[in-house]
């Protein structure tokens, strides 16, 4: 036994009289750990070699005593006792049960694993005071507290040691498990301290490696949600764990020395001492101050610059990432008091976020007192981050899961005003994208079933998913925004009055005054001189002006400036017809009321759109007014008669004394429930009433419906309009689709004032919805013989995958060809359609900006290259002679427009034009000028109404949040109406179902309260008497008396006076606006003044 003399402070520090004292044991504490660990693993090994006899072997012992018994000899008798299987039983048992009491999904385990823990750090705070008492040291069992409470934690250690063994699956490497070393290197010198009254400060140090297992701690205790937190958490125990464990190490090995040298070059070191040398190391600092003095200590800080550096060093970068990350999108939100949040999720990226803002937050509406919180697992590029920093005051980033709990918790989901969920509207995958939305409403459903959702979605067949979630409900203002119905509904809209898409989008896009001001100046779209011209040419300043290459611009971002609010109206319209409230707010609070909401017997909200004589304004209506802002909006709430009479400035209409308005609420501050507005055709089934539908007709060769429309025939004289179950559409048999195929020319030379839709798509395309497109343009309010024929040209075998949603409605037929022939175009007849529409190629947002509408801008080169082609062509002469002598007319008209504009000899299809890319609109005019960087608003295509970008829908969002029946009224204006049974019918795929025809009294009384977008000429039919000169406002009150709610004017547009063959967009003009000759005006009229301007009967042309 090797021995040495402690020193005379070591022992009388001991406090030991025995002689003994000043010998060091050290290696019978450190051999008895080394020999628990050894014998555990040889008995293992024992017990496995003698398990694996053959005599052991059941079969191979039957197959012994059949062959002979020499094994018999080997084997010892008892271990082939039938009592070996209860014993084994018992062993598996046994272990079951010790498994199950160290689970943590059990209650005793979950315990017993926060105990250990907590025993734990008991026991290494026990050894940190140890540590400033000599290494190995004589103790006095009565008067050592410390040392009696760590040999009580060591017995429960062992207690949970031999747990974990009988519950190990493999034994031998449960003596090499983390845990099981060190407790072999902690418990067993207990009881050599016990049986010697001496104890060795040793290797206790390594129960800090307990620290490894609080991030599964913290966990349990529901402390750590997050995967940063955990994986931060994890990192940081690790390195805490290897930096304390080797201070402990080498405080050993430093204050013991060298035993070969018999302990003679230790050096004095604390704790503390240690821990501060191995931090310089592992920073790589080293000052030098602490250096180790014996060979042992040498020799680990070797070992410790290899191992635990390399461990901190690969640490460091993830904790300085998670840490700095964390700082920014982590965290908790913490509500402000008395200010609303909303979070908005989804497809989060710098356009779609800051399209978003730029709209929520605009100056235009009210006091915005809302908070937004955006949600997202990605993290924010450079574009979001400089995005959020102008926005500090009102923006919050988290980064997080939609699908977690934890993250929803995080940002106060359940106490926010409404959740708002953004697609990616350019998915290559549509379908796809719409699952993944309509995942993130179920998961924040589940979380909150009365939250407030608004959705966009892709597809219109997506949102009949939505009606299974059972907490989907349009009472709490839940709503979904369809893109491809309402991109597809203003389209056709625009077939009926060319430039409508652009009035409506910028109706519900926030456009402010301080914009308007700021473009309405200097000369933007020509050099100077060519603007001088402009004014030598001009003969009166109203000529100048207009012909100004800045005129135009003036009048059209006039327009630009006034959006959709919603206002109570005011208790001086109590008891009034809808059409007088209408004239008095025009004329006296410069306000266009172009709705009402009123509640229904039903007490159902109804939005009534250009209320008739029958609709009487009552208290708690709600009035849908054009307006430049919020406040003007407010004068229709503000306005008393006895107060606001004649005289009185409308500036100055704001609230007076003699009214009590604390008795009215303002539409603002409500939430609606979320019904389509005409419930008289929603629960009207006309099959009640009346006979059933014609029988469908046997052949289609000839297809009669071509025909042009006003050809009087035999077939037709005697037809009676069909409809579907709802009544609002008109509703054919169902034809195949080889029946509605343009391939002769005798099919072809009928096709006259027709709408032609390009399609580009193939098999493999995703589907884009036609049938949002066709059924606004097969609403009900129209006239049967006022029905366009609608031609779709494109690959057949994709129109084939749509053809069973189209196929009940009249009057559609199919070219197979491409948009880019000029052979397949002039099949189409595309000199005499009345509208050319472009749809986009959805590719994606994944190739180069410029090539994402490469197909729709050189097809829409591709018809502009016909007609100044075609202008000169005997055909085109015809059709231009038969034009001169027939009057432009508004409905159902063989010519319904001037094929040739003044001035011009180009032939001038109307055209709409859709990009994915709004920067690519430069692209679609040579004759325009307008910048690269210019927003799509403020290009001529867009004012002109000759291009269109599903970007402008952006706005939709923002505008049903802050009133929920604007999209309704969007929706029921663009898409000719709905019903819950009808979209259920059509989402799984059926047949439109027929109704019944109709009488021409029943008819006008159910659709009394639908109007149609209608675009009338000046000087033609109702509008006769207007002139070139006369005011705005005579036009607007001549025109309501009639029925007729005239929204703005589509103009000529004329430069250095020279007519370029286009007009633009004049939304809701001022009263003493001055009217041109060739305007058309946009107007919403009712079913029964549909024909009002058809003055001169039609007569079909044979060329």
């Amino acid at each position: 036994m090797t021995t040495v003399n402690l020193t005379e402070e070591q022992c009388i520090a001991t406090l030991c009289q025995d002689p003994d004292c000043n010998y060091k044991y050290w290696w019978i504490f450190l051999l008895s750990s080394l020999v628990t660990v050894f014998l555990g693993m040889g008995l293992v090994i024992a017990v496995r070699f003698i398990t694996r006899l053959p005599c052991l072997n059941r079969r191979r012992h039957v197959g012994s005593h059949e062959g002979g018994g020499c094994l018999s000899s080997v084997c010892p008798i008892s271990l082939m006792d039938k009592n070996a299987e209860s014993e084994i039983h018992w062993m598996e048992a046994a272990k079951d049960g010790a498994t199950r009491l160290m689970s943590a999904q059990s209650g005793f385990g979950r315990v017993l694993l926060i105990t250990y823990f907590s025993v734990s750090m008991a026991s290494y705070a026990i050894y940190v005071i140890d540590t400033s008492k000599p290494i190995e040291r004589c103790i006095k069992f009565k008067g050592d507290l410390l040392f009696f409470i760590d040999n009580i934690f060591n017995f429960f250690f062992l207690a949970v040691l031999i747990l974990r063994f009988i519950s190990w699956n493999d034994k031998f490497w449960f003596w090499l498990s983390v845990n099981t070393l060190v407790d072999c290197f902690t418990i067993p010198p207990t009881f050599v301290s016990l049986a010697m009254s001496r104890t060795w400060l040793g290797l206790r140090c390594l129960r800090i490696m307990i620290l490894m297992q609080l991030p599964e701690i913290l966990q349990l205790i529901k402390v750590l949600r997050t995967s940063n937190g955990i994986k931060l958490t994890s990192l940081l125990t690790i390195v805490a764990g290897a930096w304390l464990t080797s201070a402990g190490i080498f405080h050993l090995v430093e204050n013991s020395g060298d035993p070969w040298i018999e302990f003679t070059n230790s050096q004095h070191l604390t704790y503390g001492d240690c821990i501060y040398m191995l931090v310089v190391t592992m920073s790589t600092v080293g000052y030098g101050e602490i250096t180790p003095k014996t060979t042992c200590g040498t020799v680990f800080i070797v070992f410790f610059i290899l191992g635990v550096l390399a461990i901190f060093a690969s640490a460091l970068p993830e904790i300085v990432e998670i840490v700095g990350q964390g700082s920014k999108y982590s965290g908790v939100y913490e509500p402000v008091k008395g200010k609303k949040h909303i979070v908005v999720c989804g497809h989060i990226t710098y356009d779609s976020v800051s399209n978003f803002l730029k709209d929520f937050l605009h100056v235009d509406r009210d006091v915005v007192n809302v908070h937004i919180v955006l949600l997202d697992t990605a993290d924010p590029d450079l574009e979001l981050q400089a995005l959020f920093r102008r926005h500090f005051t009102k923006l919050r980033y988290f980064q997080g899961s939609v699908f977690n709990p934890a993250d929803l918790q995080r940002v106060k989901l359940n106490e926010s005003d409404a959740c708002l969920i953004l697609c990616n509207k350019y998915c290559p995958q549509p379908d796809s994208e719409d699952s993944g939305q309509i995942m993130r409403v179920i998961s924040i459903k589940n979380f909150n079933p009365e939250m407030r959702v608004i959705v966009q979605l892709i597809q219109d067949h997506s949102k009949t998913h939505l009606l299974n979630i059972p907490s989907w409900n349009q009472t709490y203002g839940d709503d979904v925004i369809c893109i491809a119905a309402l991109k597809l509904g203003f389209m056709a809209q625009t077939c009926l009055a060319p430039g409508f898409s652009t009035m409506m989008a910028n109706l519900f896009a926030m456009r402010s005054s301080s914009e308007i001001k700021k473009k309405d100046g200097p000369n933007e779209h020509g050099p100077e001189d060519e603007t001088q011209s402009v004014v030598k040419n001009a003969s009166t300043p109203a000529e100048m002006y207009l012909e100004s290459p800045e005129g135009w611009m003036s009048h059209y971002l006039h327009g630009c400036g006034n959006e959709i609010y919603t206002e109570s109206l005011s208790q001086a319209f109590d008891g009034i017809s809808a059409p007088e409230v209408v004239k008095e707010c025009f004329q006296k609070l410069k306000l266009l009321l172009i709705a009402v909401q009123q509640t229904n017997e039903f007490d159902e909200i109804d939005i009534i759109i250009n209320p008739g004589q029958h609709i009487v304004v009552t208290q708690g209506t709600v009035g849908f007014f054009l307006a430049p802002d919020a406040q003007e909006a407010k004068r229709a709430f503000y306005y008393c008669r006895a107060c606001h009479g004649e005289g009185v400035e409308v500036e100055k209409i704001w609230k007076c004394e003699c009214k009590e308005f604390s008795c009215m609420d303002n539409n603002h501050a409500k939430k609606y429930t979320h019904k389509d507005g005409h419930k008289l055709l929603a629960m009207t089934r006309l099959g009640d009433l009346h006979e059933p539908a014609p029988a469908a007709r046997t052949s289609h060769a000839d297809l009669p419906d071509l025909q042009i429309k006003g050809a009087v025939t035999e077939s037709s004289s005697d037809h009676q309009p069909a409809y579907d179950f709802t009544g609002l559409f008109h509703w054919c048999p169902a034809r195949k689709i080889e029946d509605v195929l343009i391939a002769s020319t005798h099919q072809r030379r009928h096709l006259v004032n027709h709408i032609i839709v390009c399609l580009f798509g193939d098999e493999n395309s995703p589907l884009i919805g036609l049938r949002n497109f066709v059924m606004p343009l097969r609403a009900s309010n129209f006239k049967s013989e006022d029905l366009r024929t609608i031609v779709f040209l494109g690959n057949l075998k994709y129109v084939a995958r749509e053809w069973d949603k189209i196929k009940n409605f009249p009057k559609v037929f199919l070219c197979n060809g491409s948009p880019l022939s000029r052979a397949d175009m002039r099949n189409v007849n595309v000199h005499q359609s009345a509208m050319c529409v472009i749809l986009s190629a959805n590719m994606g947002d994944n190739i180069e900006q410029g090539l994402q509408d490469k197909e729709t801008i050189l097809s829409s080169l591709n018809l502009k290259s016909i007609m100044a082609a075609g202008a000169h062509s005997r055909r085109s002469k015809i059709i231009a002679a038969y034009a001169a002598e027939s009057p432009t007319r508004l409905n159902g008209g063989s010519i319904k427009r001037s094929l040739f504009s003044q001035g011009s000899t180009k032939i001038t299809v109307p055209m709409l034009t859709e990009l994915v890319n709004d920067i690519n609109v430069q692209f679609l005019d040579d004759d325009d000028e307008d910048d690269p960087d210019t927003e799509l608003y403020l290009t001529q295509p867009f004012a002109c109404g000759t291009a269109f970008a599903v970007s402008v829908l952006d706005s939709l969002m923002s505008a049903t949040y802050f009133n929920s029946n604007s999209l309704t009224l969007i929706r029921t204006l663009i898409t000719g109406g709905t019903n819950a049974d009808l979209e259920e019918i059509l989402s799984e795929g059926g047949e439109l179902p027929p109704g019944v025809q109709i009488g021409h009294n029943r008819l006008m009384e159910l659709l009394r309260d639908r109007c149609t977008v209608a675009q009338l000429s000046i000087g033609v039919g109702v509008f006769q008497q207007f002139k070139e000169g006369h005011t705005y406002d005579h036009l607007f009150l001549h025109a309501l008396e009639s029925g007729i709610l005239c929204l703005g004017i589509y103009r000529s547009l004329i430069i250095a006076g020279k007519s370029l063959g286009k007009r633009y967009v004049i939304t809701n003009p001022s009263q003493d606006f001055e009217l041109a000759l060739g305007d058309k005006i946009f107007c919403l009229k009712h079913f029964e003044d549909l024909n009002m301007n058809n003055a001169i009967p039609e007569t079909s042309i044979e060329l």
